[in-house]
Order: structure tokens, then C-alpha cells, then sequence
């Protein structure tokens, strides 16, 4: 998400709402990234999603420190919980809805809104909902048709289940960081995404939408068993593959590739060049610090070598051929004003999906959806709030 400072530009191929999922409604107690990602996939597909909150257990995306540019924008304390950018890059398109569910009137609420549901995504370590005195299989009793989505660090059984996950950890346990690094086996690892997150989420919402294909009128309920780091073990198949039929340890290679050699040269704007099957002799060896990067790209696509200047994301953002794609848009958020998120990276039907909105405030929708969608009277709110329901 970045804060928008002028009006982008016009794109070839304009976003349009998708109801390919119309009328499935989707609940979702989540933080971080893999869970909310895939829950807003779902959104942005046509169906609604409500993310369950909670202020005694904020989604780490509510906690995080916003970048400085932000500042200025609102207070501290509302700031601090929505202006994190990964927050509308995971959370966007959904409705909030704050539940503590350490409270019984909260936990019956929250099985009442599980019952309206077609899928329920989350990713918190397994034991939570147990502790809460409700396990899946008690889900999927009382919801037949509810598709279970747990998309946690490593799975819900064996013995790293109830380890934290973090994105690098995970990474690192798959192997993504032990080919990461030079032709002399050292490693460097330490990749700036996180690759198990992102990888696990596209993952989950085609279960999702396999296990809905599933369904009938009175059950068909699944349990979707989803690991970060398994999925992000799935990105090494070539090197496994690899492993088997040589008996060589995969590990770093550096610049070499299994066809010949890609090199990454400085050039004299200080920006950096990638050239594929890099060739020997002049054209790159030959002082590449004295051309500009476009001078070097030009020189080398005319000879037919597969060149292109290393982007930084600010360029990404700028640039005009993504831009024409519609891989930017822009939604409105209540308080930060106008931010630019990227879409979901699909085209559909020729389509781009439109983003429907940022992440939605905390708890803004609380009210409207036990009012209307639950039936709460009015006085029953006031009174649930009273008693710190839905804090």
C-alpha cells in the first residue's frame, strides 16, 4: 500500500467488481498475512468477508510502526492501527467486525456468525479454538456445509505445530534461504519477501474454491490442513528433483543457471542491469560502469540478449506497462485518504478485480452486522458492548 500523492494514470485494462462468488460469505480470525491474503482473494472474487477482531489480541498488522511519510495523517493511536501498509495489502475488501471471544456471550455470537457462513479461515496455532471450548470437528458438526480453512506456520500436527511462525524462519526450514547465496556455497539467504506467507495464500483460496466446488445442499463441510513452510517447500521442486536424480545437495550457485550464466552489473546512473545467458567480451565485461543502465539494456536487447534494469518498487509503481495492466488501483480509506494497493495479479473474463476498499477500521462494521445479519436487538448491543462483547 502506498500513500497516493497525485492521480495515477489511466490504465488500458480498468478494474470491474467480479461476483463469481456472490452470496458466500466468509468469516475470518487471522493476523499477518497467509490467512488475511487468501481471505481477501476470496473478497475481491465477489464474496463478503468479515474479519473477526479483537483489541485484547490486534492483528499484528495493527500493531506495526507506519512508515514516517505517513505521520501527520491522524492521531497516534488510529494511526498506529490502520496506517501499516501490509495491513491494506492483506486486509483489503472486508468488513470488521471486533468479538472477544474469551467471553461467553462472545463465543455464542461468533458460533452464530460461523453458522451464516461458507468458510471460516485462520491461522492461529492449533489449541486456540480448543481452548476456547470448540475444536473443528465441533465446527463441522454443527456447520455441515462450513469450509475450514487453517492455514497455519506448520500444520496441525506434528512436532514444530505449536512453534511461532515467522516469515523468515519459515523460509529458512523449507530451504527457499539455503540456495540463496554464491557459487562458493556461501550462504546469504535472508530473501525480503515472505515467500511462505504469500506462496500459502494463493494456495488456500484455490482449496477454498475446489473444496466449495465439492459441497452439496446438506454437507460437504471440509477441514483444509494448510502448512506456510510446506508451501513454501513446494517453490524448491526443481532442486529436489534435482537432489534425486544426481545425488547432488542443491545450494547456492550464485549467478549460474542451469542453461549458462546470468550476471547483474552495475552501470554509470548507479542503477543495476540483469543480463540472462550473459555473454562474454564486450558487451558486459567490458566496463558496464561506463554506460548508463538504459544505454546497456538498449545495446543488448538490439543484439538480441535478454537484458532489463533492476527496478526498485517506487519504479515498479511507476511504471507505465504494470500501470496499463491495472495492477495498481487506488481505494479511498476513511482517514488516511487515497492509498494505491496492488490488485490481486489475475484477469479475468479480460477483467481486472476491482479492489473494494481498504482495510476496513476496526470493528467498523460491528454494529450493522449483529444487528442485521445476527438479529442482536438494539438494547441487547448496547448492553453486549457495555460488557465489553465487542471490545
Amino acid at each position: 500500500m502506498v500513500r497516493l500523492t497525485k492521480q495515477p494514470a489511466e490504465v488500458a485494462t480498468p478494474p470491474r467488481p467480479l461476483d463469481w462468488l456472490s452470496g458466500i460469505r466468509v468469516v475470518e480470525v487471522s493476523t499477518g498475512v497467509a490467512a488475511p491474503l487468501t481471505g481477501r482473494i476470496l473478497a475481491e472474487l465477489g464474496a463478503e468477508v468479515i474479519k473477526v477482531e479483537s483489541r485484547a489480541k490486534l492483528d499484528v498488522n495493527r500493531v506495526r510502526v507506519p512508515r514516517e511519510e505517513m505521520s501527520g495523517l491522524a492521531d497516534p493511536e488510529t494511526l498506529r492501527l490502520e496506517g501499516f501498509g501490509l495491513l491494506h495489502e492483506a486486509s483489503a475488501s472486508k468488513r470488521s467486525v471486533t468479538l472477544n471471544l474469551k467471553t461467553e456471550a462472545g463465543r455464542a455470537l461468533f458460533l452464530r456468525l460461523l453458522s451464516e457462513a461458507d468458510v471460516f479461515v485462520q491461522n492461529f496455532a492449533p489449541g486456540w479454538l480448543e481452548r476456547l471450548g470448540l475444536s473443528i470437528e465441533d465446527l463441522l458438526h454443527q456447520c455441515p456445509r462450513l469450509v475450514v480453512l487453517s492455514a497455519t506456520g506448520y500444520g496441525q500436527t506434528g512436532p514444530l505445530c505449536q512453534q511461532r511462525a515467522y516469515a523468515p524462519i519459515m523460509s529458512s526450514l523449507a530451504g527457499l534461504e539455503g540456495v540463496i547465496g554464491y557459487e562458493d556455497g556461501a550462504v546469504v539467504g535472508a530473501s525480503a519477501t515472505a515467500m511462505a506467507d504469500l506462496n500459502c495464500s494463493f494456495y488456500g483460496a484455490f482449496l477454498v474454491l475446489a473444496a466449495l466446488n465439492g459441497r452439496t445442499q446438506t454437507g460437504g463441510g471440509r477441514h483444509l490442513d494448510l502448512s506456510q513452510t510446506e508451501a513454501c517447500v513446494a517453490l524448491l521442486g526443481e532442486a529436489m528433483v534435482e537432489y534425486a536424480t544426481t545425488g547432488k545437495a542443491p545450494g547456492p550457485t550464485g549467478n549460474t543457471t542451469s542453461t549458462g550464466r546470468r550476471e547483474v552489473v552495475p552501470c554509470s546512473d548507479g542503477r543495476w542491469v540483469v543480463v540472462d545467458d550473459a555473454p562474454e567480451g564486450d558487451l558486459v565485461s567490458a566496463r558496464p560502469d561506463e554506460v548508463s543502465s538504459e544505454e546497456l539494456v538498449t545495446q543488448l536487447q538490439s543484439t538480441g540478449i535478454a537484458a532489463t534494469p533492476v527496478l526498485t518498487p517506487h519504479e515498479v509503481l511507476q511504471d507505465q506497462a504494470f500501470r496499463d495492466r491495472g495492477l495498481f488501483q487506488e481505494v479511498e480509506h476513511p482517514v488516511l485518504g487515497p492509498l494505491i494497493t496492488t490488485s490481486i495479479p489475475w484477469h479475468l473474463d479480460g477483467a481486472v478485480p476491482r479492489v473494494r476498499s481498504s482495510s476496513p477500521l476496526l470493528g467498523a462494521d460491528t454494529e450493522e452486522i449483529m444487528t442485521q445479519l445476527l438479529s442482536v436487538a438494539s438494547e441487547d448491543f448496547d448492553r453486549l458492548t457495555a460488557e465489553g462483547v465487542f471490545h
